[in-house]
């Protein structure tokens, strides 16, 4: 961390995440003593997806934990494990935070995932705790990340305008996606991707767009 304010603004957002997820008794191990011994801190860059979804399981140790985890591997990512009400995951290559996100929209489920993407810097802190180790995001990015979620539909995976640049030739590519863009004045501020709706009577809303 560069200064001791902003080592004091990582700690801040850190103690949140964690207070969050883990027990008070575990909390109390990692910030009730000097952070050097139990805490390091490294710059962290890539493209983060982060999901949300109103169901029970949501939090660690959830059957749809597990399952987000295993996709997440699968796709070359790191899954945050302090999720709040939300899952985030770190991927070097945005294609595969693309890919994953597309998944998560096309599981065999009654869920309807809010899906954000971002790109962008962090600081990954590794906490050691009872003999493991912790690997969790905060930061600028993470926040973005968060942000960008909340205002996405159930439904859709909405793009911050920097991953949009970076996928774009993909993105164009893509079938039986809708695809739209939002603008203030000549700058765009966001996309979305929707899936067209599940179940063939429903398709034909789509039709006309040529998704089906």
């Amino acid at each position: 961390m560069q200064s001791n304010e902003n080592a004091s603004l990582v700690l801040d957002a850190l103690s949140t995440r964690v207070l969050r997820t883990l027990s008070p008794g575990a909390w109390r191990k990692l910030f009730l003593r000097p952070h050097q011994e139990v805490m390091q801190f490294a710059p962290a860059r890539g493209t983060f997806l982060c999901a949300a979804a109103q169901v029970p399981s949501w939090g660690a140790g959830g059957d749809l934990q597990s399952e987000l985890s295993f996709l997440a591997a699968t796709h070359g990512g790191e899954l945050d494990p302090c999720p709040q009400s939300t899952a985030l995951v770190r991927f070097d290559d945005p294609q595969a935070a693309l890919d994953m996100a597309r998944e998560m929209q096309n599981m065999i489920c009654d869920l309807r995932f809010q899906v954000g993407l971002v790109s962008g810097d962090c600081t990954l802190a590794c906490l050691q705790l009872e003999g493991r180790v912790l690997r969790v995001l905060v930061g600028e990015a993470v926040d973005r990340a968060e942000a960008v979620t909340a205002m996405a539909s159930p439904g859709t995976i909405r793009i911050a305008p920097e991953t949009f640049a970076l996928l774009q030739e993909d993105i164009v590519g893509m079938s039986h996606w809708m695809v739209t863009t939002e603008y203030e004045g000549d700058c765009m501020t966001a996309a979305s991707l929707t899936l067209p709706p599940r179940g063939n009577a429903q398709l034909s809303t789509f039709a006309g767009l040529g998704l089906t």
